[in-house]
């Protein structure tokens, strides 16, 4: 009786780790424009080795996203180019070499200074970090 109750315990803890490990979870990638009035639109074009999402025109206010799930060796990489009038950045959005696997939600929010982000499912405007200035 105790050597299955060491099973059940040992399953439950391996199905736990595995339920977390990034590659089989899904990933959530939001793009939001928080620009000032009297910006142009946010151009953003956002793509991986084998998907391309395309161009997408932001007006203040309005956001795009999509999910995904990692590929089993964990080398999913999405990357976006921002593009406000003549100023452009682009950076990868989700790298899953480097991901922290406890994160499953990755916010960008376009300001007027540069682009920010957090890691916050509940709260995308919430502790923003400057990710990319404009240039």
């Amino acid at each position: 009786m105790k050597t299955l109750f060491s099973i059940i315990v040992i399953f439950l803890y391996l199905v736990h780790k595995t339920e977390s490990y990034s590659s089989l979870r899904r990933h959530h990638v939001h793009i939001y424009n928080q620009l000032p009035s009297g910006f142009s639109t946010l151009l953003v074009h956002c793509a991986s080795k084998d998907d391309d999402l395309g161009d997408h025109t932001l007006n203040p206010g309005q956001d795009f996203s999509w999910s995904f799930k990692s590929n089993i060796f964990s080398r999913t990489l999405y990357f976006c180019r921002f593009t406000v009038g003549p100023r452009t950045v682009a950076f990868d959005v989700f790298n899953a070499d480097n991901e922290d696997i406890t994160y499953n939600t990755y916010n960008y929010v376009a300001q007027a200074d540069g682009i920010y982000s957090n890691v916050d499912p509940d709260n995308p405007f919430n502790n923003l970090v400057l990710v990319q200035p404009w240039q």
